[in-house]
C-alpha cells in the first residue's frame, strides 16, 4: 500500500523527572547526556521551557492534549483523562500515522492516556492471569544478569521490534518514556559507579531513599546523603542517554533516521534536597519545572539553535501540529516552530498548577508529621524575573529568579506592587481556562499489581 503525502515521522522521548540543569547541554559540569547533546547541536534546544504540572498524570495529559490541568481535569483530585478530549496520538493516527507507547509508567495506561495509541508496550504479558507471575520474574532475572533498570531496556526493544513491522512508507509516531531518572535510583552498570567517585558499595546501599519518610522528618539525612543521591540520579539520567543513543542507531539501521523528528522532554523535575525536599512532590520550585525541549530533524527544524522563548509542555502538540501540516485540536498552547523556521510565541508568562494532594495514607503512616501545609492547591506564574506562587490558604510568594535562581528567598511582603499585578494577571489566566466538560468518570480502580508498582514509585502506599 502507498501511502500519500509521506511526512516526517515523529519520536517523542521522554524522561521522567529528568530536571534540565541536570543535563550536560544545558551547562551542567558533568557528562550526563551526551546523546542527547549530539541531538541538541543538530536541531532547537530550548532554554526555557517550564511544564505544566510538577508530576505525572497532569503534566502528560498536557503534553498529549495541549491544555492545561485546570482545563483538561487530570489532577491529583481527579487522576483521569476524560475521553472526549482529544489526544495527540488520536491527531496523528487520523492522520494517517502509525501510533505506539512503550512505557513502564502505571499511570500512563491506567488513566487513559494512552488512547490513540493502536500498539502500547507497559511491560505486561497479554493474558493478565501471568502478569504477576512474569512481572516478578523478569526483575528477579534482571538482577541475576546484574542488568536492572526501570523497563527502559525493554521498551527501546519493543520499539524496535514494532518499528520492523512498520511499512516503510507509512510514517509513524512513537512515544518512548523512560523511567529512570525516578526514585528509586538504581542505574544498572557501569552507570551506577560513574559519579560516586570511589564512594564504597556499602555506603551508597545505606542511604534513604523514601522520600517520604525523609519529608516527613522520620528519617534524618545530611550533605553526604545527597551527594550520593544525585550521583545515582545522574547516573540514571546518563543510562537514559545512553538508550536515546540506542533510539538513535535503531533508526539508522532501518533507514529511517534522516525523516525523523526527535523531540526529548521531561514531565517534571526532581528534588535531590533541594528546598528540604526529596522527589517531586508538594511544591512549584525550578527543580521541579524547569525541564529539557530538545527538537531535531534534519532539514525541518532549525540546526545548532538555542530558543529563549517561554516554552510550556501545552506547545509541543500544536508545534507538531505546525511542523507537520496538520490541524490540531482545540489548545492552549502555541506553536513554537513551523516548516519556515522557529516562532516567538506570545507569551510573557508560564503557569504551572498542583492540585491538592491525597494525603491520607501520608497521615495514617506519619502520624506526626502536620500534614497541614501541603494540603492545599498551588499555582505558580512565572515571568523572565520573577515567579509568583499563590496557595489555596491564602499564602502567596514570590522569588527574584535573576538575583535569587534558586529561590530560596521570599520577598513577597517587600514588593506588595509587584504582588499584586501577577495575582491579577494569575486571575485573569485562570478565568480564561475552560473547565473539563461534562461528568467526570469515576477514577481508575487499580488492580493490586499496578498498586504495588505505583507504591515502588511513590506515588502512593501500599
Amino acid at each position: 500500500m502507498i501511502y500519500p503525502n509521506p511526512r516526517e515521522n515523529v519520536l517523542l522521548i521522554l524522561l521522567d523527572c529528568a530536571r534540565a540543569d541536570h543535563f550536560s547541554c544545558y551547562g551542567y559540569r558533568f557528562p550526563t547526556t551526551p546523546n542527547i547533546d549530539r541531538l541538541a547541536a543538530q536541531g532547537v534546544r530550548f532554554s526555557h521551557m517550564i511544564t505544566t504540572a510538577p508530576w505525572t498524570l497532569p503534566s502528560h495529559a498536557s503534553l498529549f492534549t495541549g491544555l492545561y490541568p485546570s482545563s483538561h481535569g487530570a489532577t491529583d483530585e481527579h487522576r483521569r483523562l476524560e475521553p472526549h478530549i482529544p489526544t495527540l496520538a488520536e491527531m496523528l493516527r487520523d492522520a494517517g500515522y502509525a501510533t505506539a507507547g512503550f512505557c513502564a509508567n502505571p499511570w500512563i495506561v491506567e488513566t487513559g492516556l494512552a488512547r490513540g495509541f493502536e500498539f502500547f508496550f507497559d511491560h505486561r504479558p497479554r493474558f493478565k492471569k501471568l502478569t504477576r507471575q512474569y512481572f516478578f520474574s523478569q526483575k528477579l532475572i534482571d538482577a541475576a544478569l546484574g542488568r536492572r533498570d526501570s523497563g527502559g531496556r525493554r521498551s527501546v526493544r519493543a520499539f524496535a521490534r514494532w518499528l520492523s513491522e512498520v511499512p516503510q512508507e507509512k510514517p509513524f509516531f512513537a512515544f518512548v518514556h523512560l523511567n529512570e531518572p525516578h526514585l528509586k535510583y538504581h542505574p544498572p552498570r557501569p552507570y551506577d559507579r560513574l559519579f560516586l567517585n570511589g564512594v564504597p558499595r556499602s555506603r551508597v546501599k545505606s542511604v534513604n531513599q523514601d522520600c517520604n519518610k525523609y519529608i516527613a522528618g522520620y528519617v534524618e539525612m545530611g550533605a553526604e546523603d545527597f551527594k550520593i543521591l544525585t550521583a545515582l540520579y545522574d547516573g540514571e539520567i546518563r543510562y537514559a542517554d545512553s538508550l536515546v543513543g540506542k533510539i538513535e542507531r535503531i533508526l539508522e539501521s532501518a533507514g529511517r533516521l534522516k525523516r525523523t523528528l526527535f523531540v526529548i522532554t521531561a514531565d517534571h523535575g526532581e528534588n535531590l534536597g533541594d528546598h528540604g525536599l526529596m522527589s517531586h512532590k508538594f511544591v512549584l520550585y525550578d527543580t521541579l519545572l524547569r525541564v529539557p525541549l530538545i527538537m531535531s530533524c534534519p532539514g525541518l527544524v532549525p540546526v545548532g539553535v538555542v530558543s529563549d522563548a517561554l516554552a510550556q509542555t501545552v506547545d509541543i502538540l500544536p508545534t507538531l501540529g505546525s511542523l507537520l501540516r496538520i490541524e490540531p485540536p482545540p489548545v492552549e498552547g502555541m506553536a513554537l516552530a513551523d516548516r519556515g523556521g522557529l516562532v516567538a510565541p506570545d507569551r510573557t508568562f508560564t503557569v504551572s498548577e498542583k492540585f491538592r494532594p491525597n494525603l491520607r495514607v501520608f497521615r495514617e503512616r506519619y502520624p506526626l508529621f502536620d500534614c497541614r501545609v501541603h494540603d492545599v492547591r498551588r499555582r505558580a506564574l512565572r515571568t523572565r524575573t520573577h515567579k509568583y506562587i499563590w496557595q489555596s490558604d491564602g499564602q502567596e510568594f514570590l522569588f527574584d529568579l535573576q538575583n535569587d535562581p534558586g529561590e530560596n528567598r521570599d520577598i513577597a511582603a517587600e514588593n506588595p506592587e509587584l504582588v499584586a499585578d501577577l495575582r491579577e494577571k494569575l486571575g485573569g489566566w485562570l478565568a480564561a481556562r475552560r473547565s473539563p466538560e461534562g461528568a467526570l468518570s469515576r477514577e481508575p480502580d487499580f488492580d493490586p499489581l499496578v498498586k504495588r508498582q505505583l507504591a515502588e514509585l511513590g506515588y502512593i502506599e501500599d
